[in-house]
């Protein structure tokens, strides 16, 4: 399959050229012998991305064949600025080197010459003209049968072919697989993997061992469980011309952290584990509400919860700028503090900010695949409050001064920095 040749070169939005990679993708073909008044035209494809992403439309394109001192034995036109125009489709184009409306090659060209290269000038009509697309490639004319005879089904192995050519043809891994980062047993995992290239077949491998029936691009692990399925997974994929192995990913069962850092704003958050608890409260407990019937409730993931509340900080910097136009400093101005939870905030304006919230870790590749920051169910609120006790508090069932900031006890009036009460 195709190999990659970065060139240094994005336009900024001023127009100017600043440094960064535009991958040119070149597949050659063998070539038949020469005939009497021209070379027949060459086979060409390659594949083009900018900047990472897959170029679509119709660019410009110059082709030249040169020798290994430089000098130039063809071009597609009649100076070096003729230009061909060709449809790219998902980065991926096709030529005929000598044909569509090309000058011819020589047909002496391959005969007199034993190291030529082909160089390559792009424009994806941007204004900025052609740009030459380095290192130039070689390019050899290899007969691979006589003109009188027929080839036969199996008449060129894999052991016949120049190895330069053969590269291209064996599998390219284009997606390895990559296990979550936090996986709990019972769990349903899937490994993904992709690759290109013809005739291919796939096989799974734990600890380098194959895994029976593993043979497609993904594998599914129905309830995961620790002692069967921890350990390093690979996949190779095979097809006549070679085989290649993806790198290796690491299946963690239950490794999970107890605590979490929110990268971007800085929160802090505690691992709650999976669990069952009684849920509401007895009819005897103080302050007790009229919904509060108990019953017992199970959590089959776990999650983690921040450790405080949102802060006016973090808020701040999650919203600031944001495009609904929603005030990024809400709270009642005799609550002000960057250290303080962040009120006057509805459930709508809530969602904007984990939207916000979580592209931005996903954008800086932080969130592992299957999670997201959401608001906490009353289940999970309660369960991770209650830290495992009956009481009608985690430290007991009276409630003082010291324990939090209420309205019968230190009658503050006001919210105070997070983290100041047990």
């Amino acid at each position: 399959m195709p190999r990659t040749l970065d060139l240094p070169m994005q336009l900024s939005d001023k127009g100017k050229i600043k440094k960064k990679p535009i991958a040119l993708l070149f597949l050659f073909f063998t070539l038949l012998p020469a005939l009497v008044w021209a070379s027949p035209p060459v086979p060409y494809s390659g594949k083009v991305a900018i900047n990472g992403v897959n170029f679509f439309g119709q660019a410009k394109f110059a082709f030249a064949i040169q020798d290994k001192n430089g000098a130039v034995h063809w071009r597609n036109g009649a100076t070096a600025n003729d230009t061909i125009n060709v449809n790219v489709a998902n980065g991926r184009f096709v030529v005929l080197l000598g044909g569509q409306g090309m000058n011819p090659l020589p047909a002496s060209l391959f005969a007199n010459h034993d190291e030529l290269y082909v160089k390559v000038f792009f424009s994806n009509n941007d204004g900025q003209g052609l740009r030459h697309l380095a290192p130039d490639q070689r390019i050899t004319a290899v007969p691979y049968a006589k003109v009188a005879e027929r080839i036969k089904p199996g008449a060129i192995t894999t052991a016949q072919l120049n190895e330069q050519i053969l590269k291209y043809l064996k599998p390219e891994i284009t997606l390895a697989p990559q296990a979550p980062g936090l996986i709990f047993g019972g769990q349903t995992i899937t490994l993904n993997s992709r690759a290109e290239g013809k005739f291919l077949t796939y096989q799974w491998h734990k600890n380098g061992q194959p895994i029976a029936g593993a043979t497609q691009d993904r594998y599914v692990i129905q309830s995961v469980n620790g002692s069967l399925h921890e350990g390093n997974y690979t996949l190779v994929v095979t097809n006549d011309f070679g085989s290649v192995t993806t790198q290796a990913t690491s299946l963690v069962v239950d490794g999970t952290p107890t605590s979490h850092t929110v990268a971007s704003i800085g929160m802090e958050m505690i691992f709650c584990p999976p669990g069952t608890f009684t849920m509401g409260s007895p009819a005897s407990e103080s302050y007790r509400g009229t919904d509060e019937t108990e019953h017992q409730v199970t959590l089959t993931n776990g999650f983690y919860l921040g450790k405080y509340e949102v802060t006016q900080a973090q808020y701040q910097t999650v919203m600031t700028g944001n495009s609904e136009g929603l005030n990024a400093d809400p709270s009642n101005n005799n609550h002000k503090g960057s250290n303080r939870p962040v009120d006057a905030v509805s459930w709508n304006d809530i969602q904007i900010f984990l939207s916000r919230l979580n592209d931005m870790e996903q954008t800086a590749g932080r969130l592992p695949a299957g999670w997201k920051y959401v608001l906490p169910t009353e289940a999970q609120w309660e369960y991770a409050c209650r830290a495992g006790t009956t009481t009608a508090y985690s430290w007991g069932n009276a409630i003082g001064p010291n324990d939090a900031n209420w309205n019968h006890g230190n009658d503050a009036n006001t919210t105070m920095e997070v983290g100041q009460f047990s």
